[in-house]
């Protein structure tokens, strides 16, 4: 992390502390609220999935949060009630106040993710945000492998040890920043700032009117259901056209390679990427996710197959999400930067319906049309991320002419 300000490096290091935290505890979330509450798979899937839609629906308030209050106060709150959730979670007495919990964690994840893009753009020239945001997106895979493991470790002495070991990873780290952040907030950002930004429902239509915003989050959207929870789908897939057994087999050997070529390939490919050129790397990389998809619908029993499918696959993803990012720094305006992230991360919807889309298709299509309705999805991804940048383009040489 050379060639950064220290702030940035504590930042990154902040975030993968975090995201250990996230993995000690989250993934083994379903195994407790199973064994804690007894209930049903199916009220569990809701559990999980009202708190994560609640949580993401709630991040277009945070957008605004991040340009409207000091955003090292924010951080060190958001971190604060992430912390609280973790402490609290093992003491709700009903599913309900879980759902409330749940929703409060991810929400302060969200703000937290926001307001640390808003830094990469407060505090670095544009050429260094893409390697900061491709940075950091590899320290969260490597937060998630390593918090994975460790919760194992820790589960198996006490059912109650990840939630108390998640929340003192994140107080130590709140802690921290309160350190290093102190007196920041006097030098970044005017006294006199926030009360010259407008108010939410002005907000809110000046984010509605920005075609271009609503085209990238579009774009982002169809993006999401295509990479955003690729093992669910994979591993519905797979139970539909072959056994329980391969399909673990399968989805344990392409995490890893996912993985591995993530937080090998991330950094290192993001280097070439510039504003520029960013809709010839989106291109590339909606290329690699039809040709990974195409591998995916082929493989049949061939474990090969499927690990070849999966790097290429991978290629896509490490591509696109850092270029998503892009879209949005290029048109955001520097004191609306939360706000545009903020309409960004409801793309993450996309994911969360995903598994509803490929779960109807498998019960009504042949299998393989679950992979053509993700080659369709990302076709118009592609499609809506062209459309807002050529208005993109458009507005910035109107605005040159204007001057």
């Amino acid at each position: 992390m050379k060639g950064f300000p220290p702030l940035i490096n504590v930042l990154l290091a902040s975030s993968l502390v975090l995201t250990i935290g996230r993995g000690v505890t989250l993934p083994f979330i379903t195994i407790y609220l199973t064994e804690h509450f007894h209930l049903l798979p199916k009220s569990v899937g809701v559990i999980l999935g009202v708190s994560l839609t609640l949580g993401i629906l709630a991040s277009l308030y945070g957008g605004y949060l991040v340009d409207k209050f000091s955003k090292n106060r924010l951080i060190r709150l958001s971190i604060l009630l992430f912390a609280l959730s973790f402490f609290a979670l093992p003491w709700i007495p009903r599913p309900g106040g879980v759902i409330v919990v749940l929703a409060i964690l991810h929400t302060c994840y969200s703000v937290l993710s926001i307001t640390i893009k808003a830094c990469f753009a407060d505090w670095l020239p544009v050429e260094q945000r893409i390697k900061a945001f491709s940075i950091n997106y590899t320290l969260v895979n490597v937060g998630w492998a390593i918090g994975s493991a460790l919760g194992v470790l820790v589960a198996g002495l006490s059912p109650l040890l990840p939630f108390y070991l998640s929340g003192g990873l994140a107080l130590a780290t709140v802690a921290t920043l309160s350190l290093r952040l102190r007196g920041r907030e006097q030098r970044a950002t005017p006294a006199a700032a926030p009360a010259a930004l407008p108010n939410f429902r002005q907000t809110v239509t000046i984010l509605r009117s920005d075609r271009r915003l609503i085209y990238f989050t579009l774009g982002s959207t169809l993006g999401a259901v295509v990479f955003g929870q690729f093992t669910g789908y994979l591993s519905q897939y797979l139970i539909t056209v072959s056994s329980a057994e391969f399909a673990y087999k399968i989805i344990g050997l392409v995490m890893i390679v996912n993985a591995s070529i993530v937080i090998a390939l991330q950094y290192l490919l993001s280097r070439g990427m510039r504003q520029e050129n960013m809709l010839r790397w989106l291109a590339l990389g909606t290329l690699f996710f039809i040709v990974g998809l195409l591998g995916f619908m082929v493989a049949g029993q061939a474990v090969w197959l499927w690990l070849a499918a999966m790097a290429v696959f991978t290629l896509g993803e490490i591509i696109v999400i850092p270029v998503e990012y892009m879209f949005i720094d290029f048109i955001a305006p520097p004191h609306l930067k939360g706000s545009y992230y903020g309409v960004q991360n409801l793309s993450a919807l996309g994911g969360a319906i995903n598994p509803v889309l490929c779960g109807v298709l498998l019960s009504y299509a042949a299998p393989p049309w679950m992979f053509v309705m993700l080659i369709v999805a990302a076709l118009l991804s592609l499609l809506f991320f062209f459309l807002g940048h050529r208005l993109a383009e458009h507005a910035a040489e109107t605005a040159e002419d204007t001057r």
